[in-house]
């Protein structure tokens, strides 16, 4: 590989520090407290993270970018991606349920 110098370093190390997945995508696991997660509750979470609900103080609204797993087998991953705070208590996005986050890729780690 040639080498490289001047303006093409600084526009390398300018570009990778992008990751390809936003400004940030965090991966979270959605776990039932007893049982596990319906259709329909999964339905329920994916809304309220992408319509935005109260989570303390915050009203944040979230992209859903992916979900992986099996309905009805505890847990359920969604990709997210938003700046935004997500809740984590029981019941942030529907009664019994808990999100976690996982994966936290963020371009602009403060």
């Amino acid at each position: 590989m040639p080498a490289l110098s001047g303006t093409v370093i600084a526009n390398y190390e300018q570009l990778s520090t992008v990751n390809g997945l936003g400004p940030r995508t965090r991966i979270v696991s959605v776990n039932k407290g007893t049982g596990n997660a319906t259709e329909a509750e999964l339905v329920a979470v994916i809304k309220a993270l992408t319509v935005g609900t109260d989570v303390g103080s915050t009203n944040d609204a979230f992209t859903v970018a992916g979900i992986a797993g099996t309905i009805g087998t505890d847990p359920v991953y969604l990709a997210v991606q938003g700046t935004g705070t997500i809740g984590t208590s029981s019941g942030d996005y529907g009664t019994d349920i808990t999100l976690a986050v996982v994966a936290d890729f963020d371009q602009n780690p403060v």
